[in-house]
């Protein structure tokens, strides 16, 4: 959490349940082992990976594989099969102010706490 405090409702777009973007370190590698690394992870169809941190060797991975969970209700609104024992992180999300990384119009926005 970056010490903002989140706003808004939910819009039903179902945008936070087709990708996900979670941060990984790969550690104990060479320059040019983390710089293949790269490479390969972004050959990969549905998986982007960025640079976070190149000295902390931490990538952002954006995964695009949609929850299994997610219902299409039809009038254009979208909504989780497991509402009722989805994940915490489900719950909370969003936890942080993607739409620069996502382009996603969420319902969701942040100010300051």
């Amino acid at each position: 959490m970056n010490g903002k405090k989140r706003t808004g409702s939910c819009k039903q777009c179902g945008n936070c349940c087709r990708d996900f973007i979670i941060d990984v370190q790969i550690a104990s590698v060479t320059d040019f082992e983390f710089t293949d690394y790269l490479q390969w992870i972004n050959c990969h169809q549905n998986v982007q990976a960025s640079i976070k941190d190149f000295r902390a060797r931490t990538v952002e991975l954006q995964i695009k594989n949609q929850c299994k969970y997610l219902v299409d209700n039809g009038d254009g609104k979208f909504s989780c099969a497991i509402q009722d024992r989805k994940p915490e992180i489900c719950k909370r999300y969003p936890d942080d102010d993607y739409a620069a990384e996502t382009g996603w119009d969420c319902g969701y926005s942040f100010e300051d706490a």
